[in-house]
C-alpha cells in the first residue's frame, strides 16, 4: 500500500511514474546513519546527504517511517522545493523535516516509544525517486 502511495507521490510531486528502491543511481549515492540508540523524551536528529553535491530542495525529500512486519508510512515529504516539512494528518507535529548544512533532516521532538521504527531517507535523482536500502534504525 505504502509502495503505491510513493508511487503516486512521484506521480504527483515528481512528475515521474517510477520509483527505484536502490541504494545508489547514476547521480548520486545516498547516504544515511546505519543506527541511533536514543533516550525516550529527548529531541532525534536524523539526516542523510549525497555522495556528489548537496541535497536541495529540487530533489523533494521524504522520510518514511517502518516498524517491522508493518507496511511503511510517509513521516515528512516535501509539497514544493522550498517546503520540506509536509506531514500528513497521522503524523505528529514533533516531526519536522528540512534541509540544513547540505543534508535532508528529520527532527523529532521528545522521543517517544511509539517513535522507534526504521526511517528512510528518500531523494529524487532528477530521472527517479531513490529509497536507500540501508536505514537508520531508531531505538529507545
Amino acid at each position: 500500500l505504502l509502495w503505491t502511495h510513493i508511487k503516486e507521490l512521484c506521480v504527483l510531486k515528481l512528475l515521474t511514474s517510477h520509483c527505484l528502491v536502490s541504494g545508489s543511481v547514476a547521480q548520486f549515492e545516498v547516504i544515511q546513519e546505519p543506527t541511533l540508540s536514543v533516550s525516550l523524551n529527548t529531541d532525534v536528529r536524523l539526516s542523510c546527504s549525497r555522495s556528489a553535491g548537496s541535497v536541495a530542495g529540487d530533489n523533494y525529500p521524504n522520510w518514511i517511517k517502518q516498524i517491522p512486519g508493518e507496511v511503511p508510512q510517509l513521516v515528512v515529504g516535501s509539497s514544493g522545493t522550498s517546503n520540506q516539512n509536509w506531514r500528513p494528518s497521522w503524523t505528529s507535529a514533533r516531526f519536522n523535516g528540512a534541509i540544513s548544512g547540505g543534508s535532508s533532516v528529520l527532527t523529532i521532538s521528545t522521543m517517544q516509544a511509539t517513535d522507534n521504527g526504521n526511517y528512510y531517507c528518500v531523494l529524487w535523482s532528477g530521472s527517479q525517486c531513490t529509497v536507500l536500502q540501508t536505514n537508520a534504525e531508531l531505538g529507545a
